[in-house]
């Protein structure tokens, strides 16, 4: 598979920045996904040229930094239609932010273990204010998982387990996390690597008041082979 990183920031964007937004192909390139959709995605999903190839959307949660630019999407979709509506998988809660997605450019689904195309999705819940879910896809003989929006949490470690490439939720520093907090630091995401048995490992959702390379030396504490996600690079997994 092909990993594209369309955005890497959270909850908002830096400056020329994008939130939460992962293109993911197969080797053939007959099967693309998009998995979340935030600040600044769609403007990268077009420079990519990649809107319509798109075979589904994988929305983890409805918090805007990941699905925002699912609205102006719609419209981008009126101006270069397609045969049948975009499937968008996404979690039930909170309905007011899913009804946003209801219109006649995508046609709805629950995140629930589906095919698309040549990759195997499926989903594990993930500890988050909202309704969130963590994602695995497998294609082409391997497994990515991304955590989502997430916390520690037991099930979401077995989830995680021996994925080729891990995709994390470093939204805290190591001094700002708490046990309550909505999201894992950079050093829990290294643990959870290295506990999980991954092979590879790259950190996400930046909080622009962060140097992303403070986060990287955190997880490198626990796993050495950590990686930031960066805007327009390639991953082959």
């Amino acid at each position: 598979m092909k990993l594209t990183i369309l955005g890497n920031n959270g909850p908002y964007p830096a400056s020329g920045g994008a939130c939460s937004g992962y293109l993911l192909e197969s080797d053939s390139g007959n099967t693309t996904i998009l998995i979340d959709c935030g600040t600044g995605v769609l403007a990268n999903l077009m420079g990519a040229g990649a809107l319509d190839r798109l075979d589904a959307v994988v929305l983890s949660h409805l918090h805007f930094d990941h699905m925002s630019d699912m609205l102006p999407m719609q419209y981008a979709i009126q101006f270069h239609p397609r045969k049948h509506p975009l499937p968008v998988y996404a979690p039930k809660t909170p309905e007011m932010t899913r009804a946003l997605l209801d219109c006649g450019c995508y046609d709805l689904w629950p995140c629930e273990d589906v095919t698309i195309g040549e990759m195997r999705v499926s989903f594990n819940p993930a500890r988050h204010p909202v309704e969130t879910k963590a994602v695995s896809v497998v294609c082409d003989g391997a497994r990515f998982v991304f955590t989502g929006d997430s916390n520690t949490d037991p099930l979401l470690e077995l989830f995680c387990e021996d994925a080729d490439l891990l995709l994390a939720d470093a939204g805290l520093s190591e001094a700002d996390w708490k046990p309550t907090a909505p999201h894992f630091s950079a050093a829990l995401c290294g643990k959870l690597a290295k506990d999980t048995h991954a092979k590879r490992l790259l950190l996400t959702h930046f909080n622009p008041k962060y140097d992303p390379a403070d986060l990287l030396n955190e997880a490198k504490q626990h796993f050495a082979k950590a990686e930031c996600a960066k805007i327009g690079e390639v991953y082959y997994i």
